[in-house]
């Protein structure tokens, strides 16, 4: 069952029936928080193929909520800190207004985003030294040219 601060977004989530509801459902979760741009960035689905927008962002967010396992607090930083490693600006954006209307602080979000860089660079240097590894070895009978 949903928390109890979180109770009235599943409520318009679940109301929500059209691409454009949906995404404007969303804004619940941060009240004043200007839904155009969001809309504006899903137009195409939301209007000609709302079943994507439904399937694969909205009825998911609302099955998580309504579960309530974990507090919107915990959930919008997890959240930020993926959207920062999957460089999406939009995802941040959106995340970073569902955290501070959740009481999340400047400082725990820059907490998570030193997290992500960590991680990000973690990834890429272990990205890095396999590809090296093998690029070394596929190289080790390669003849030096000598003009």
């Amino acid at each position: 069952m949903a928390r109890p601060e979180e109770a009235k977004s599943v409520k318009a989530f679940r109301a929500a029936k059209t691409g454009k509801e949906m995404v404007y459902s969303w804004g619940s979760q941060s009240p004043g928080r200007n839904m155009e741009p969001t809309y504006n960035r899903l137009k195409l689905f939301a209007d000609k193929a709302p079943w994507l927008i439904e399937s694969y962002c909205h009825k998911p967010l609302a099955d998580i909520m309504d579960r309530g396992i974990l507090d919107r607090k915990t959930r919008e930083l997890v959240m930020i800190g993926m959207m920062l490693t999957m460089n999406s600006a939009g995802g941040v954006a959106a995340h970073v207004a569902n955290a501070k209307a959740a009481g999340v602080t400047e400082e725990e979000i820059l907490e998570v985003a030193a997290l992500a860089c960590y991680e990000q660079c973690k990834v890429k240097a272990v990205d890095c030294s396999a590809a090296l590894a093998d690029a070394f070895k596929f190289s080790e009978k390669v003849t030096v040219y000598e003009p």
